[in-house]
This record gives structure tokens, sequence and C-alpha cells, in this order.
């Protein structure tokens, strides 16, 4: 790939804002652009000087022309980069959904109870599996290298080992060896040029491959063969203090803090609740955040529910919410729902946000059928305590 001599290039395609709309976002694992050059880069006849340095230069009419055509279709492309971190690339248009035509919708496959851990070095395809088989019902782990899946792997009971080729021979061997006493799959994911190392790697121990970019159905059928077990827990909790009413659902039109600060996670929740038709407000920050909800109060427009990011500069999630916690005690008010925010999903992990008084809790990467889910607990808890 032109300006990317390692890792890769992810394109996203997706519903966007706004009915009718649809968003697209490009991200490459690139040498990326620094901050003075990201103005220019969209005129004709300039490229970023890594591309130069790098000697994959061209015309430097790419960039112009997508920006020309994405204008005449009514959107605005937008670039986030910086040096040495490659580049995202997003841009909306309009486009009117087309009519189904004999179109027979087939029950979606359901993954609940699978286990599985990605390790690979290339935060490009990984994200993506790890989405797809969160929409599943699957629980999955995204780790960088071998070590780190070591350090990990005694934490639950894996049923799938998906581990990249561009690990290594190596690293490679080194997870055969970590889970040579687990009964969990491993799958090796491959670029279509390295088929010829099949033979060779399922010589050291691997199960079956993925080749890259993977096809949903290879992915259920190669995650769906691992021995099957016990549904794992749910990946919204609700605190066991509160008692659930049948029926209830949240009502629409909620006022939503969203404290997370991930611009990309920001963005898509945001983008999730609007579309849900709520009023999603965004602090990057825990102090900020925490002003944006006294604020609010003070104002006499709280909040009805908090999105809360358990890591976050500063103040962290856990503190933050347990300053609101004690406001409310202090003045008598009742506990504003806070659904934690984390891409930790262990046991104690998730007892500490119950200590800290949070309400619920929802794994990243966040998704509609989640967040939905997660919203109609909550508010279904609230009903039967109120």
């Amino acid at each position: 790939i032109k300006f990317t001599a390692n890792g890769g290039i992810a394109i996203v395609v997706g519903p966007g804002i706004w009915p009718d709309q649809i968003a697209f976002r490009v991200r490459d694992t690139g040498p990326g652009i620094a901050p003075q050059e990201q103005a220019r880069i969209f005129e004709e006849f300039e490229q970023g000087a890594s591309g130069a340095e790098s000697g994959s230069g061209g015309s430097g009419l790419g960039l112009a022309i997508a920006r020309r055509i994405v204008e005449r279709m009514g959107g605005s492309i937008r670039l986030e980069s910086a040096p040495g971190a490659g580049a995202l690339f997003e841009f909306s248009i309009t486009a009117t959904a087309a009519e189904p035509a004999g179109i027979t919708n087939t029950p979606a496959s359901d993954l609940r109870g699978k286990n599985v851990l990605i390790v690979s070095p290339v935060m490009i395809e990984a994200p993506l599996l790890a989405r797809r088989l969160s929409r599943l019902r699957a629980r999955a782990a995204i780790v960088p290298d071998a070590a780190a899946a070591a350090a990990l792997l005694p934490e639950r009971r894996w049923d799938v080992l998906i581990a990249d080729r561009a690990l290594g021979d190596a690293q490679l061997d080194e997870l055969v060896q970590a889970t040579a006493k687990s009964p969990l799959r491993r799958i090796v994911l491959v670029t279509p040029a390295a088929r010829g190392d099949l033979e060779d790697l399922k010589r050291r121990g691997y199960a079956s491959y993925l080749v890259k970019p993977v096809r949903a159905s290879s992915l259920v059928a190669q995650v769906a063969a691992a021995e099957d077990q016990a549904v794992a827990e749910e990946d919204a909790f609700i605190d066991v203090r509160l008692v659930p009413e049948q029926g209830a659902k949240p009502r629409s039109g909620l006022s939503i803090l969203v404290a997370e600060d991930n611009d990309i996670n920001a963005l898509l929740a945001r983008a999730l609740l609007t579309k849900l038709g709520h009023r999603p407000v965004v602090a990057t920050r825990g102090d900020a955040a925490l002003e944006t909800y006294f604020g609010a109060r003070a104002a006499g427009t709280p909040f009805d529910l908090i999105l809360m990011d358990v890591r976050m500069p500063g103040i962290d999630g856990l503190e933050a919410t347990r300053r609101i916690r004690t406001a409310e005690a202090k003045a008598g008010q009742r506990p504003v729902p806070v659904i934690a925010l984390t891409a930790n999903a262990f046991p104690e992990h998730r007892e500490a946000c119950l200590a800290a008084g949070m309400t619920g809790f929802i794994t990243k990467p966040l998704d509609r059928e989640r967040l939905m889910r997660a919203l109609d607990e909550v508010f279904a808890c609230n009903a039967a305590a109120a």
C-alpha cells in the first residue's frame, strides 16, 4: 500500500448521525501527517513530507480530488493525524436508503458464551474483529504480543485464540506453548500472500486460519467450531440492590452526559445516542465531566444518565462517580444512573465499578444493541425502585 509499508488500512462504512446519511471512516497505520501539513494536504499538487521521504510520492492530486467529490455530494472531509500515528479520514454524505426488494432476513448468529483472545501487533483488523464478535455476543480481548497474551490467559477460560501471522514465527510458537494445556481453538490470521505458510502453521499447532480481510461468515464458522461452554457474564450488569420491573423502557429525549477521553469513542457514543432520540453532552476529562454535571444540576437541568469512561486523564471515572454520589447523598437527591464504559470486563473490575457507585457496565467497543440493552435495564431498575 502506497504510504503504509507495514500494518494496514481499515475502511468502516455505517449510518451517519442524521437520517439518510452514510458515514465513511478510513484509518491507516502509515507515517502520519504533521499538524502544519494538514491544512494544505487537500490542496492540488501537495503531499505530506512523509510521502516524499518514503519515495512513494505521487502527483499530489488524490486528496484534492477526494475532497472535491465529497463536497459535490454535499459532504465534507475531515482528517485526524499525528507523525508516526497513522491517519484517520472521515466524511459523510446524504443518500436515500433503497427500498428492500426480495431480501430475506436470516437470523443473526449468536456466539454468546464464547471468549476470544485476539493477538495482533497491528490495530487495524483486530478492533474490527472484536467489534463484530461483540455484536454476536461473544467476548473479545485484544493484546499486541505473546507476552501480553500470556499475562491475560489465566484471567478466564478462553475458547478461541486468533493470532496474527504478523507476530512472526517466534511469537506464534510462544502462543502455542502458553496455551498447550488449554482446550482452546488456535486460529492464525493471514494475508492472501501467506497462504503458502498454512501447512507449516498447522504443524506448529494452529487448527485453522482466517484470511484478511475476514468475512463475517468465516469468522462465525471458526469461532462457533470451538467447544461449547456455559454462557458468559452479560456485557451490561445492573446493581443487584435494584430489582428490575418487566416491560419498563427508557423514555426518549434523555439528557445524557458522556464522559469519554477518546475522541473516536466519544463521537460514536454521541452519534448512537442522537440516533436513539437522546441529547448527549460530551466531556473529555473527569474534571470536565464533574464541572458539567454540577453546572447542569445548579441550573435546574440535571442529567438523566451518565456514561462514564473508567480511565480518563486527571480524575478517573471511579473517582468522579464517588464525588457525584457523595454530593447526591449530602443533598438528599435521587442517584443519577451512571454506566461505566471500559474495555476491561473482568469480575474484579465490575466490583470496583459497583463499589464506586456505578449502576451499570458496558464493555467497549460500544454498539447500538449493547447500549440499548443497558439503557433498558437501568431504567427498568429505576422504575421498580421508584
